[in-house]
C-alpha cells in the first residue's frame, strides 16, 4: 500500500495539519501517512528524506489556510515564491512526477488562482480539493478518507481483499449451483460421443479377428507316404509302361492335387501374422480414440469450470460493488442527517439567547422605568 505525504506550513495550519496526522494514522496506520515532524529521524537529511517520500507516496495533502499564500519570510519575501521554499519543493515535485494532489482548504480558505501561484505551482489551481471545516470535522474527515482509498490499495492487495467463494450468493441463497447449465450438457454430449466411438472401434476389431483366415493343417501321412514311392521308383520299361498306363496318368493328375495341398502350409502362417497385426493395430487405434474422447471431455470439463469460476467471480465483484455503494450513500444520507440535526440545534440554541437576551433587556427597561 502507498503512502499519503501532508504538506503543511507551520505558521498558517500546523494545528490543522497534525489533527489530520493522527485521524488518518489511526484509520490507514501510522506507517502509510508521512508529515515531516513526525516521519523525519533524528540525525537524517529531511530534503532528502522529503523528496524521497514524495516519489514514493500515493497522494500529497496540500494544506491551505488563510496565510499559505501570503506567508512571508524574515525579509519580507513571500515563501512560494522562494525556489527552496519546502512547501514549495514538495508540491512541485509531487506535481512534476504526475501524482495525485489533492488541495485540503482549511480555516476558511480559498482555492488558490492560476495567477496567485509561481509557474511551478500553476496546475494546482486545477486539480479538484475538498474542505476540512472545524465544525464537521469528522464527517468532512470519512468523505475525505473514502477519497483517498483508491490511490492507496495496489491491483495486488485490491485482489487479495476480493473473497473467494465456491458460490455466488444468489446460488447460496437459492441453494441451486450458479452458472449456466450450457457447459454441462456439452460435457455430457463429448463423453457421450468418446463411448460411440470407443464402441465401434473395438466391435470393427473383433469383426476382423473373427474373419481370419484358418490354417491348414498338413497333408496326411499316406498321401505322403505315396507321393515318396512314386517320386524314388525306378523308371519303368517301354513293357511295364503300357499296362501301368493308367497307373501314370492317375498319379501325374494326383501331383498337382498333391501340390495344392502343400500350399497352404506354406503361405497361412504369414497370413496369420498379417491378421494378427491388424488386429493388434485395430486394438491401438481403438484406445488412441479412447484417450483423444477422454482428453477432450476432459478439457470440455475444465472449460465449464472455468467459465463457472469467472461468472462466480464477477457476480461477486458486482454484489461487493452495488454494497459499497449503498453503504456509502448510507453513511452520506446519515452524516447529512447529522449536520441537519446540528444546525437545526443550533438555531434552536440561538432563537433561545436571543429569547432570553431579550426578556433580559425588556426586564431592565421595566425596571429603570420604575
Amino acid at each position: 500500500m502507498r503512502g499519503i505525504f501532508i504538506s503543511y506550513r507551520r505558521e498558517d495550519a500546523e494545528g490543522q495539519a497534525g489533527r489530520l496526522f493522527d485521524d488518518l494514522s489511526a484509520h490507514f496506520g501510522r506507517d502509510a501517512v508521512f508529515m515531516d515532524v513526525a516521519g523525519i529521524k533524528k540525525g537524517l537529511d529531511f530534503r532528502r528524506i522529503i523528496d524521497e517520500h514524495v516519489a514514493s507516496c500515493g497522494v500529497l495533502l496540500v494544506l491551505i489556510g488563510k496565510r499559505w499564500l501570503s506567508a512571508t519570510d524574515s525579509k519580507g519575501k513571500r515563501r512560494l515564491d522562494d525556489a527552496n521554499d519546502f512547501v514549495r519543493l514538495e508540491t512541485a515535485a509531487a506535481l512534476s512526477r504526475d501524482i495525485p494532489v489533492v488541495p485540503v482548504l482549511v480555516q476558511d480558505a480559498v482555492m488558490p488562482t492560476e495567477q496567485d501561484l509561481p509557474d511551478v505551482l500553476k496546475e494546482l489551481a486545477f486539480r479538484n480539493g475538498t474542505e476540512l471545516t472545524h465544525a464537521r470535522w469528522d464527517s468532512d474527515v470519512k468523505l475525505l478518507i473514502e477519497d483517498l482509498r483508491p490511490y492507496l490499495e495496489t491491483p495486488t492487495t485490491a485482489a487479495l481483499a476480493q473473497p473467494t467463494r465456491d458460490q455466488s450468493p444468489v446460488a447460496t441463497a437459492r441453494g441451486t449451483p450458479s452458472g449456466s447449465r450450457r457447459p454441462i450438457s456439452r460435457s455430457l454430449w463429448a463423453a457421450g460421443g468418446a463411448v460411440v466411438v470407443f464402441g465401434g472401434v473395438a466391435i470393427f476389431g473383433y469383426q476382423l479377428w473373427q474373419d481370419r483366415p484358418t490354417v491348414q493343417g498338413p497333408t496326411s501321412a499316406a498321401v505322403q507316404d505315396r507321393t515318396l514311392a512314386a517320386v524314388q521308383a525306378p523308371p519303368a520299361t517301354e513293357a511295364q509302361r503300357r499296362p501301368d498306363h493308367a497307373a501314370a496318368t492317375t498319379l501325374v493328375a494326383t501331383k498337382p492335387a498333391l501340390k495344392a495341398a502343400d500350399e497352404p502350409s506354406k503361405v497361412d502362417p504369414t497370413a496369420a501374422q498379417a491378421e494378427a497385426a491388424k488386429a493388434a493395430a485395430a486394438k491401438a487405434l481403438a484406445a488412441k480414440a479412447a484417450t483423444v474422447a477422454a482428453a477432450r471431455a476432459a478439457a470440455a470439463r475444465k472449460d465449464a469450470d472455468e467459465r463457472r469460476s469467472r461468472e462466480e467471480a464477477e457476480r461477486s465483484a458486482q454484489l461487493a460493488e452495488e454494497q459499497r455503494k449503498r453503504d456509502q450513500e448510507a453513511r452520506r444520507i446519515a452524516l447529512e442527517q447529522a449536520e441537519k440535526n446540528r444546525i437545526a440545534a443550533e438555531q434552536a440554541a440561538g432563537a433561545k439567547m436571543f429569547a432570553d437576551i431579550a426578556t433580559a433587556v425588556i426586564g431592565s427597561r421595566q425596571n429603570n422605568r420604575r
